[in-house]
């Protein structure tokens, strides 16, 4: 009886013995730390490339299984990681702002002798992209990021640690990783097309070999906190994790808004209505309440037959208590990098009146000549292009955002007037508009000073009536719209200047 008894209590000792030790085991496991590393290989050149999570870049380093769960334990049920954006510093791309777009990150691993495939991933940020031979912009995840090689992490064997790690991808893995025997890691980026200019041109790879890490969760906290790169790159559009935004082109995805102007104002002068010809895209991002966090644009100077100086604005109407930040950029012909002095930021406080292309005869001209595009003989010149970005600090609905295709409006320095649509106001404290009483944007037989037509449409030669190069118009404007409402589709051969989409 004594020895069952004491054979009793040891049992009981040992397995407590053995239950504590496992749930310090336990507690050690959970709170085990674990340190970023270089995988072997990169994302080459060609835009692709193929890692395994257990070949570190550093020979000595012996990853097992175990660690892979480790890390995903770390990350919540996620594995994390890091990209070193490596592209050519050329263009509207910089030592201190680059880019690449991923097209599919999959990631396959074999446990138990059975193969996992996960291609579900997200990043930080993303853009609306044309694909090489789509014609319309998706939403794809971006990687941002600089040349910098400063980051430092709390772990003094991280890999982040003076390296130039940039962007994190995170990737939601949900099966034990203990077992596992084999992995493989690719990445694909994607080919925009870049003809489009930028955002396209800018998220597009070039350089490569991009190095990737597998990371601890408290180095990608640290690297999306950083934001490398963020500043100064294109249409960025930052996942806040809780859904994705909605997008509501103006006029569409694949179309613009030809806004065309007589500049003697509030006099019709020659009435040619090719003072400033300019197309611009609105988007605007919402959710699935509409309610709008993001508006975003970008268009070009088609034509100028004009010896005025011109500011060329567009303003948006947005309730009193909107707040938010805008950036824009212009840009030279041909150029992918932004002129001399932007990015421009400015607050928003209410609605928005961007001056998104200021003392246009300064950049927008034909040799000695302020004429562009206007006259016969003249070859046709591709104009500078423009983009701007708007996030609000609080989603807006989109019932409270004025109606396409907004404000677009002129200030012609020469009169210190401004020239807007029909029916909208002068807003500049500085015009003359309201001093002169010059409010009406029509004369008195209804004939405009500024006019939205479609993008396909050819302005007049310098000095011939738009009612000469158009018959139908005055028809249109004498009917008040009811007559001939298609009048811009019948230009009279000689008297019209024809400016293809690829001259843009």
């Amino acid at each position: 009886m004594i020895k069952i008894l004491i054979a009793s209590l040891v049992n009981s000792f040992v397995r407590c013995r053995l239950g504590l030790f496992i749930l310090l085991m336990g507690l050690q496991h959970a709170s085990a730390q674990v340190t970023s590393y270089t995988l072997a290989g990169n994302v080459s050149s060609q835009g692709s490339g193929t890692m395994d999570l257990f070949k570190p870049s550093n020979n000595k380093l012996s990853i097992s299984a175990t660690d892979l769960e480790a890390f995903r334990l770390d990350g919540d049920g996620h594995l994390l990681f890091a990209v070193d954006v490596n592209e050519a510093a050329d263009g509207s791309e910089k030592a201190d702002s680059q880019a690449v777009t991923l097209a599919t990150v999959e990631l396959s691993l074999v446990v138990d002798g059975q193969t996992h495939v996960f291609t579900e991933f997200e990043t930080m940020t993303t853009s609306m992209l044309r694909p090489e031979g789509v014609a319309t912009p998706s939403s794809f995840y971006t990687l941002l990021g600089n040349a910098g090689s400063d980051r430092i992490s709390s772990d003094p064997d991280s890999a982040i640690n003076a390296s130039s790690y940039d962007a994190t991808i995170k990737m939601p893995v949900d099966i034990d990783l203990t077992n596992v025997t084999s992995t493989s890691l690719h990445i694909v980026f994607l080919d925009a097309d870049v003809s489009q200019g930028d955002p396209e041109a800018f998220y597009d790879y070039s350089n490569g070999f991009e190095n990737v890490a597998l990371i601890s969760a408290a180095d990608a906290a640290y690297l999306d906190a950083l934001a490398p790169g963020h500043e100064g790159a294109p249409l960025v559009i930052k996942e806040d994790g809780a859904e994705t935004l909605n997008w509501v082109y103006y006029p569409s995805s694949h179309s613009y808004y030809l806004v065309s102007y007589e500049d003697l104002y509030p006099n019709r002068g020659d009435y040619d209505f090719n003072d400033l010809v300019v197309a611009y895209q609105v988007a605007v991002g919402h959710n699935k309440n509409s309610a709008a966090s993001v508006i975003q644009g970008n268009g070009f100077l088609i034509a100028r037959g004009a010896a005025y100086q011109h500011d060329w604005h567009l303003r948006i109407e947005l309730p009193e208590t909107a707040t938010g930040s805008a950036s824009n950029s212009v840009y030279a012909t041909g150029s992918e990098a932004p002129l001399d002095g932007f990015p421009k930021e400015r607050t928003v406080l209410g609605s928005i009146d961007l001056p998104l292309v200021e003392s246009v005869a300064d950049i927008f001209a034909d040799g000695d000549s302020t004429y562009v595009n206007t006259f016969e003989e003249q070859s046709i010149q591709k104009g500078p292009r423009f983009e701007f970005s708007v996030m609000l600090d609080n989603p807006i609905p989109m019932n409270q955002i004025a109606a396409a295709p907004f404000d677009p409006y002129l200030y012609v320095h020469d009169t210190s007037y401004e020239v807007h649509l029909i029916g909208k106001k002068a807003v500049l404290p500085y015009s003359r508009n309201e001093l002169d009483g010059k409010t009406s944007f029509k004369d008195e037989n209804g004939f405009p000073f500024a006019m939205i037509i479609p993008d396909y449409w050819e302005p007049p030669l310098a000095a011939q009536d738009i009612g000469l190069a158009y018959p139908d118009f005055i028809d249109f404007i004498n009917t008040q719209g009811s007559k001939s409402p298609d009048w811009y589709m019948k230009p009279q051969k000689g008297r019209v200047k024809v400016i293809d989409f690829a001259n843009w």
